[in-house]
């Protein structure tokens, strides 16, 4: 029994033959000599043990075994094709469905980046999912998070992108008005945080003053749209306060508050071409993108 493998590249060749019935028209049809064509046939018929032509006057004619590795290689030849004409766009067009959770507040600030990507993978159907509920990539709810954490799960894969600060703002008519005014008399807009551990709800328990006028707002962009509205105060990220030319900011950063931006996926998707896509266009642009994050 021969043992020899044959080699994948010295298929195209027996196929050639067969189809022009010559080493002649086989070397035609591949853009090679004659003398190659006829190496590579003597060497596939050494190395399976069979005769796979007859060679006669008028040319190459296929025996039983040509006729069988005729049919097969043909249906080798033409799922290389398929794979070629189906994977192969596909590696670069990137299609199919992405979807990304992350908050309201960020993908207020990061639209330009979903932007970006969209325009650049116009084939790849972006989903974004903006919410505040605990994340859930085990349940699939996603196959990206960009979410403020400094706990990240450690059995996903991820990046950390940016340390986000955060800082009291107030609207710079509304900050004209009451800046001479007791502090006392200050509105502020506090996040309805029943636990007061977020941030916003932190900063603003240190710096008003008991007594002072309160509204609430069950989300962070609701604060926002509030202190902005010219309402009162609020702790805002400074990825929402330094971009919104309208405020100016009345308390800087403190260290103690800051979170982290994580870009996070679940290790069983790593390897998916619009994952990885993904993770490079955004921590390029959100990185490089001009962003004050503090």
């Amino acid at each position: 029994m021969n043992t020899q493998k044959l080699d994948w590249s010295d298929i195209p060749f027996v196929l050639a033959v067969c189809e022009a019935g010559s080493l002649s028209g086989a070397a035609r049809q591949l853009g090679v000599n004659h003398s190659t064509v006829f190496r590579r046939i003597e060497g596939v018929e050494t190395r399976l043990g069979v005769t796979l032509f007859e060679r006669l006057s008028h040319g190459y004619v296929m025996t039983a075994a040509g006729e069988h590795f005729f049919r097969n290689g043909l249906e080798l030849r033409d799922g290389m094709n398929s794979i070629q004409r189906e994977l192969g766009g596909q590696d670069l067009r990137l299609a199919g469905v992405l979807t990304v959770t992350t908050t309201d507040s960020l993908l207020h600030c990061l639209t330009p980046v979903f932007s970006g990507f969209q325009q650049k993978h116009p084939d790849i159907e972006l989903r974004l999912l903006s919410d505040t509920r605990p994340l859930d990539l085990m349940q699939r709810d996603a196959d990206i998070a960009l979410r403020p954490t400094n706990a990240p799960p450690e059995h996903w894969i991820g990046r950390n992108l940016s340390k986000l600060a955060y800082a009291a703002y107030a609207q710079k008519e509304y900050f004209e008005t009451v800046q001479n005014l007791p502090s006392i008399a200050h509105r502020w807009i506090r996040l309805n945080d029943s636990l007061n551990q977020s941030p916003m709800s932190q900063i603003t328990i240190k710096h008003k003053p008991e007594g002072t006028p309160v509204t609430m707002s069950n989300s962070l962009m609701g604060v926002f749209e509030l202190v902005r509205g010219g309402l009162g105060f609020g702790a805002l990220p400074c990825y929402l306060g330094e971009a919104c030319p309208d405020l100016v900011r009345v308390r800087d950063p403190e260290e103690k508050f800051n979170s982290d931006l994580w870009m996070l996926a679940h290790p069983d998707i790593r390897r998916s071409a619009r994952v990885h896509a993904f993770f490079e266009f955004a921590t390029e642009n959100i990185r490089d993108g001009g962003f004050r994050f503090h």
